[in-house]
């Protein structure tokens, strides 16, 4: 059983401005896209892993010689903030679709958008999960359990131990790594850390313990959220993300003063978004030609807003279910594969 979550803020220095929003040709997210060798895996006179790995900066690349142990599990946040990234996106235009090339999005993150915005958050929420929970399995030689502080609503008569997510040490490494690349380039005064921000949510799990299942005694521990809740945090600051824009000075300030000034928790963005209706190669844009789309739906996902306008074409396709399941003594369920023909409709 869990308690009720307990927020953890932790910035992680995401959105700032125009400049830091230029990605390189390639990025660190391309270590989501191949599989990273562990220590134990090196062959003895190989090329050493760092040079091999494509999309560091020279400062991530420094911090892959420290800890090359870290770099599996910063390919595995990367892969968990992209596939989030593609589940929160799933029924919109930009669906964010990945290219077969190390910038891994491709130019349409040149572009400061709401978009490049979440990207940055989500990705980088996925490195502090991955990495958090590597400490906690001691994956990792320079970490372990969680130290963070007992609650102070925990009831007295329950333990404050185990082994919970070093989601403090997650944080702080994925900081490090994540904004290298920015701490290497020479920003205007002011531009410096602004509005992006990364939510981590953190529960406290508890365990019973007890002759016959009393539950006499209690043992708790910090414990990550399950993703999908920070990612759709993320996806609510994406919806009521700030627009802003760039002062002769270098600052950010608000488009329209009317709004509240974004907090460092905030999505904030400089540049408004394409339409994405269209493959276009200067913005990255892949359209949604070829697209499915839901022909009842008002939403985003409609075949009217998702085919903006050009129309759609209809097809018939066989899919494949388990049906007519039942449970057998003891213990297994048998089901029958049932077919059904179905309409699919897809952007013109």
């Amino acid at each position: 059983p869990t308690m009720p979550s307990l927020l953890l803020l932790f910035t992680a220095a995401l959105l700032s401005s125009w400049a830091q929003l230029l990605t390189d040709a390639s990025s660190w997210w391309s270590l989501a896209m191949s599989p990273v060798q562990r220590p134990e895996m090196f062959i003895i006179g190989a090329q050493p892993v760092c040079s091999q790995l494509p999309g560091l900066s020279p400062g991530q690349r420094k911090l892959c010689q420290l800890y090359q142990e870290h770099m599996a599990y910063i390919g595995e946040g990367a892969k968990t903030g992209i596939k989030e990234c593609q589940y929160q996106f799933r029924q919109r235009r930009w669906n964010c679709s990945t290219v077969d090339n190390t910038s891994v999005f491709g130019r349409v993150m040149q572009i400061g958008s709401r978009e490049t915005a979440f990207t940055y958050a989500v990705s980088a929420a996925g490195v502090v999960n991955a990495i958090s929970r590597a400490c906690r399995e001691g994956e990792l030689s320079t970490c372990g359990c969680s130290r963070a502080a007992r609650p102070k609503d925990l009831p007295r008569d329950w333990l404050w131990g185990g082994c919970g997510d070093n989601v403090e040490y997650g944080y702080r490494f994925a900081k490090e790594f994540v904004d290298a690349r920015e701490r290497e380039k020479n920003f205007a005064k002011g531009s410096e850390e602004q509005g992006r921000a990364v939510y981590k949510m953190a529960d406290v799990a508890c365990k019973c313990h007890g002759v016959s299942g009393s539950c006499s005694l209690k043992t708790c521990w910090l414990q990550l959220a399950e993703f999908r809740k920070v990612g759709d945090q993320l996806k609510e600051k994406y919806d009521s993300a700030a627009a802003m824009r760039i002062t002769r000075r270098g600052k950010l300030e608000l488009v329209n003063s009317r709004f509240n000034q974004p907090t460092p928790e905030d999505l904030v963005y400089v540049d408004p978004s394409p339409d994405y209706c269209l493959r276009n190669e200067t913005t990255g844009s892949l359209g949604t030609q070829g697209r499915l789309c839901n022909k009842t739906s008002e939403g985003m996902d409609g075949c009217e807003l998702m085919c903006c306008g050009r129309g759609y074409d209809q097809f018939k396709s066989v899919q494949v279910e388990r049906c007519h399941c039942k449970f057998h003594w003891c213990c297994f369920v048998k089901c029958k594969k049932c077919t059904e023909v179905v309409d699919q409709y897809v952007c013109k």
